[in-house]
């Protein structure tokens, strides 16, 4: 007779949520996947557009060292100072440079291109590296302090 009773509860699904609960937790599964990839795809683009603002922003600082450079070099020309006149004119042109890269190039091709030179000039890459983080602390810095004075 409970042979009887066992199959007839299971055939009318009393007794055996196995197949509903396996049901649920695919389901589950799925909606985690789901949601886990929606939150992936919107740090991503958090994060690219993060990174194209302090691109845009390291450009801008580029060209301003550019015009600083520029003006260097006409004011070492006056002085009758050629030497140091083609010095600071090429470190403006290659300051140009940078700053154009910076804005036409993406990302992984800017990590690319840093990837390659590092391999092929380490010891330039680790002065512009030294070089390059005294500069940005010395923006932020700068930064901090003019967010700090208008209050």
């Amino acid at each position: 007779m409970s042979d009887t009773h066992s199959r007839a509860s299971r055939e009318a699904g009393v007794g055996n949520d196995s197949g509903r609960h396996g049901l649920d937790r695919e389901e589950i599964r799925q909606q985690a996947e789901e949601t886990r990839d929606e939150l992936r795809d919107a740090a991503r683009q958090q994060a690219e557009g993060l990174i194209d603002r302090q691109k845009a922003a390291a450009a801008e600082q580029a060209e301003k060292v550019s015009t600083v450079l520029h003006k260097m070099a006409d004011e070492f020309e006056r002085q009758e100072q050629p030497y140091f006149s083609g010095c600071v004119n090429e470190l403006a042109k290659r300051s140009d440079a940078f700053s154009r890269t910076l804005r036409e190039r993406d990302l992984e091709t800017l990590l690319d291109q840093t990837r390659h030179y590092s391999r092929q000039h380490p010891a330039l890459f680790m002065g512009g590296a030294i070089a390059a983080g005294f500069m940005l602390s010395r923006f932020l810095r700068s930064s901090s302090q003019d967010g700090t004075q208008g209050y």
